[in-house]
C-alpha cells in the first residue's frame, strides 16, 4: 500500500510540475516589425539613445481574440542601485526601481503595441545586468463605487505567459576615442524636465547636454 501511495504522489508531483511550466499563449512578445519573439529568448541591448536611455525593442500582442486583463511582471533584482526602469505597457507608464508589475490593465482583442521599456543608467557608471519580463494574465472582475460599475484585473494570476530576458550592456564606449583630441566628455548644460536650466544636479530626472552635442537623461536621487 505504501509503495502505491508513493507512486501516486510521484505522478501528482510530475503532473503539477508540468502544469506549472505550461505557457499561457494568449499573449505574445514580438519585435518592432511584428515578428514573434519565442518564449525564453534572451536579447542584448547595448546602445544608449540621445536621451540617455537603453530602449528594449519589444511589442506585446493579444492573440486570444478577446478582451483580456494582463500585466508585465519585471524581475529587476540585478538592476544597478540608483537607476530606474521606465515601462509604458497596457496604457500605463511606471518608473520601477525594483522587481514589480509595470502595469495591470484590461486590453482589447486587437491589442498590439510597443511596451516602450527603457533603462535609465547613471551616465559613466558602466554595468552589465539582466532583466526578465513575463506576461501574466488575470481574470476580469467588476467593481462598484458610488453606484457605478467598472471592470478591472482580478487579484489572481490565471495564466503565466511567455518570458523574455534582456541583457543590458552599458560599457565604456569606444566612441569616446573619436572625440576631437580625446577630449573628456563633460556636461555643458543641465535641464529639468520642464525645460528650465539647472545650475546643479536636482532630484528627479535631469536632462544633460554633453560636450559632444549628445542629449542624455539621468535620474538623480
Amino acid at each position: 500500500m505504501k509503495k502505491l501511495y508513493t507512486t501516486i504522489l510521484s505522478l501528482l508531483l510530475v503532473a503539477t510540475a508540468a502544469q506549472a511550466q505550461e505557457v499561457d499563449n494568449r499573449f505574445q512578445f514580438t519585435d518592432l516589425d511584428g515578428n514573434p519573439v519565442a518564449n525564453g529568448t534572451t536579447i542584448t541591448v547595448n546602445t544608449i539613445d540621445a536621451e540617455g536611455q537603453m530602449v528594449v525593442p519589444l511589442k506585446v500582442k493579444n492573440l486570444s481574440g478577446e478582451r483580456q486583463a494582463a500585466g508585465i511582471f519585471e524581475t529587476l533584482d540585478d538592476m544597478p542601485e540608483g537607476t530606474t526602469m521606465k515601462t509604458c505597457a497596457f496604457g500605463d507608464c511606471l518608473m520601477l526601481q525594483e522587481t514589480a508589475y509595470s502595469s495591470k490593465k484590461i486590453v482589447e482583442a486587437d491589442y498590439n503595441t510597443s511596451i516602450e521599456t527603457e533603462w535609465l543608467p547613471t551616465i559613466g557608471e558602466y554595468a552589465t545586468w539582466t532583466a526578465t519580463y513575463q506576461i501574466h494574465v488575470f481574470s476580469i472582475v467588476e467593481e462598484t463605487k458610488f453606484g457605478q460599475t467598472t471592470e478591472k484585473p482580478g487579484p489572481f494570476v490565471t495564466g503565466e505567459g511567455p518570458t523574455v530576458t534582456v541583457k543590458f550592456v552599458y560599457a565604456d564606449p569606444a566612441s569616446v576615442g573619436s572625440i576631437a583630441n580625446n577630449e573628456k566628455l563633460t556636461v555643458s548644460k543641465r535641464y529639468a524636465t520642464d525645460g528650465s536650466l539647472l545650475s546643479a544636479p536636482a532630484k528627479g530626472i535631469n536632462i544633460l547636454r554633453m560636450s559632444n552635442g549628445d542629449v542624455r537623461k539621468v535620474l538623480v536621487k
